[in-house]
């Protein structure tokens, strides 16, 4: 106990000198205001270091836990209708699937599928996949053509560290494969995955870098095989998800959350071709 009291009252007496130094203007402190501070506070200042990032860890950790969970309990939407249809084709990875939403009708594709009874859906996206992986669920049908293909990939590029270098000729491919099958293809790619609430610095400047690096590699690939890129990456000055995260961020707050991706979905209607698209007579 008495211990744990000699820490508390390190704690308090560091911050409470932090404070009144902060307090006193330069020209009216004396020397004994501006000593060094002592051995004991920084000790309580190093203490209270080492718990909270102990803390952040292991809220972390907790966030990680959630979002397996999430991931395995994720179904990706699909639906089948007469062959004359109109046809949509989906792949990427977990955003593209649908994690974080409460229901599969909830993702991208349920709230498609509620707005356009008559369309066929077809969902190639799996969690955790890279822009490589999509590549792939694209080449699943073979040279099949759509009326229109949702591509939402990058995100695991970002956070599981793909060489930066193999990415720009895996994103060309994947968008001008997209393009041989489909005369609208919407791409997009994770926001801005630093300003998501279970990072913390300096893990999520490094993050935001990549994010940013993902986004630039999309939209030029995009603009030169004829794709329309749909940009959610922003700084934080200007991201709409990290300020009213509770609403746009699922329980592991990084997937996100049912609201987000009827904004999302929201988006593609009003800035993309995709109900042209899709009810094309």
């Amino acid at each position: 106990m008495k211990g744990r009291q000699l820490r508390t009252d390190g704690y308090v007496s560091c911050a409470y000198r932090y404070h009144r130094v902060a307090s006193i203007p330069v020209s009216k402190a004396s020397p004994s205001d501006l000593r060094p501070f002592s051995s004991r506070d920084v000790t309580a200042l190093a203490l209270f270091g080492v718990a909270f990032v102990t803390w952040r860890w292991a809220q972390f950790a907790r966030c990680l836990r959630t979002g397996e969970e999430l991931a395995r309990l994720a179904v990706a939407f699909e639906r089948g209708v007469a062959e004359a249809a109109p046809r949509v084709l989906i792949v990427g990875d977990s955003l593209a699937v649908g994690c974080g939403a409460t229901r599969p009708e909830e993702s991208i594709a349920g709230l498609l599928a509620q707005d356009f009874p008559d369309i066929a859906i077809v969902n190639r996206a799996r969690n955790g996949a890279r822009t490589a992986e999509a590549t792939a669920q694209l080449r699943m049908d073979g040279d099949v053509r759509y009326d229109a293909i949702l591509i939402s990939v990058g995100g695991n590029d970002v956070l599981r560290r793909t060489r930066f270098h193999l990415l720009p000729p895996q994103v060309d491919r994947l968008i001008g494969e997209a393009r041989a099958r489909s005369e609208c293809v919407i791409c997009t790619t994770t926001p801005n995955v630093g300003l998501a609430p279970a990072f913390f610095p300096p893990l999520s400047w490094w993050l935001t870098r990549r994010s940013r690096r993902v986004r630039d590699l999309f939209a030029a690939a995009a603009k030169k095989h004829g794709a329309h890129y749909v940009n959610f990456f922003h700084p934080r000055s200007s991201d709409p998800f990290s300020r009213e995260w509770q609403r746009y961020f699922a329980a592991d707050r990084l997937h996100p959350s049912a609201e987000c991706y009827r904004y999302v979905y929201r988006t593609f209607r009003e800035t993309t071709p995709l109900v042209a698209a899709i009810t094309r007579a």
